[in-house]
């Protein structure tokens, strides 16, 4: 087969995908842990041949049989962003006619710099069965149920030139209005969900979010989807009480990122992620690099074989366990370059923030940001809640004698009260913003 062919019958090849992929978190754990285990040491097979990755080999001294089960890959050095995107753009250049068959899957960047990654049609199909595996694993039918979703989503299960088989599925998928360049009006949106009463609807954090403080705030009533997933941003205790209360208990956290795919998910009702052992290992490093169940996640999709990415840096934090050798993750951290920086030259992270975060809750604050403009000044963007009783400046106070202790007393404090906090140009919504250069 070429990667023509392949394109030509990609959506065939998600289905095939798909009938192998577990639709229901794993009950025989140790079971999963070998099929986890035998996909990376076939992956490792693969990468092998690759001169990227035959060179990061020769600097380990190691060889693919070194690698026979997921913890190996601590033997193995991490990629960054920036290597990735240097890989994928030199590839592109060199190799044009090779990959003119293939997806590019464009990200923003962090720092503004887009990163091009590389898929190719296998690749793709298999991206797509693994997310509409997770959304049947929270007990969405394919043509059966409907979905309502943001527009032109990497997550869609179609994208671009529909076949037959396509247009079936997506009869029960449907568009949403939030488009991220030209906002749309929160009535509209929720006049949206409420007329087509999607069984599933996935779209921006920060979109939900304003939708359902728009509901709240008005006395609207607000259409309960029975699986409903918040993308692309970190969700934080706030937004998720406020989800949870307008939405209802069916919120599904997927945790992933566009260039490695979805590789974690978290059930309604279920406090704990676990990893998509058929699809992705996840290994976690401490801040002195040795291997943790605290720390920075490393990602690596097993599915991604023509093209792979490796030990992928996601610079977010996990706590953690492991059991029969699974990974089960207990707290998201949050992005370790959203940092407060002091004068001394230690940062604070999101995980120190959280607190006053998780204590704003009682404040009545539905949506925050905090913004560093000096080493001496922090702004922080504040939405209350619309059936607060508390005074503003009541709420500033107790923020204060929370905050200022977490930032050693080192900040003043300056308040922004909001209807709500516009997303960035990329259509997220960072926690922490950092307005100072880098020295």
């Amino acid at each position: 087969m070429t990667y023509a062919s392949d394109r030509k019958r990609e959506n065939l090849i998600m289905l095939e995908i798909l009938a192998g992929l577990d639709k229901k978190p794993p009950k025989d754990l140790k079971k999963a842990k070998e099929k986890q285990d035998r996909l990376v040491h076939e992956l490792m097979l693969r990468a092998w041949e690759i001169p990227f990755y035959r060179k990061r080999f020769e600097e380990t001294g190691t060889t693919p049989a070194d690698y026979q089960r997921t913890e190996d890959l601590y033997k193995f050095p991490i990629m960054t962003k920036e290597q990735l995107r240097d890989w994928m753009d030199e590839e592109l250049e060199k190799n044009p006619e090779k990959y003119k068959d293939w997806h590019i899957n464009p990200t923003s960047g962090s720092t503004g710099i887009p990163l091009k990654t590389l898929f190719s049609p296998r690749e793709n199909a298999a991206g797509h069965a693994n997310w509409l595996r997770v959304l049947m694993m929270g007990g969405f039918i394919p043509i059966v149920h409907k979905n309502l979703h943001r527009p032109n989503s990497l997550h869609t299960v179609t994208g671009g030139k529909k076949s037959l088989g396509e247009k079936l599925i997506g009869l029960r998928w449907k568009e949403m209005s939030d488009s991220i360049k030209n906002r749309i009006p929160s009535e509209q949106l929720l006049k949206e969900i409420n007329e087509y009463k999607p069984y599933f609807l996935y779209t921006h954090k920060n979109v939900l979010v304003r939708v359902a403080k728009y509901a709240k705030e008005n006395n609207l009533p607000l259409w309960q989807p029975k699986l409903y997933a918040p993308i692309s941003e970190m969700l934080d205790t706030q937004s998720e009480h406020l989800l949870l209360e307008m939405f209802g208990p069916g919120l599904l956290n997927a945790y992933g990122l566009s260039e490695v795919g979805s590789c974690a998910t978290r059930l309604p009702g279920s406090k704990e992620f676990v990893v998509n052992s058929d699809t992705h290992a996840i290994n976690i490093y401490a801040d002195d690099g040795t291997p943790s169940d605290n720390g920075m996640a490393v990602v690596t999709p097993l599915y991604k074989t023509d093209l792979p990415i490796i030990n992928y840096e996601t610079r977010d934090r996990m706590e953690s366990y492991t059991k029969d050798g699974i990974r089960f993750i207990t707290k998201l951290r949050g992005r370790m370059n959203d940092v407060i920086r002091h004068k001394d030259g230690s940062v604070t992270e999101w995980g120190n923030i959280e607190i006053v975060v998780n204590y704003s809750t009682n404040l009545d604050i539905v949506q925050s940001r905090f913004i560093q403009e000096s080493y001496d000044l922090i702004r922080i963007q504040l939405v209350k809640d619309p059936a607060s009783q508390l005074s503003n400046e009541e709420i500033e106070r107790r923020y204060t004698e929370q905050f200022a202790p977490v930032l050693n007393n080192e900040f003043r404090f300056e308040y922004e009260w909001m209807d709500e906090i516009p997303a960035d140009p990329n259509g997220k919504l960072r926690m922490i913003v950092n307005n100072m250069k880098e020295s």
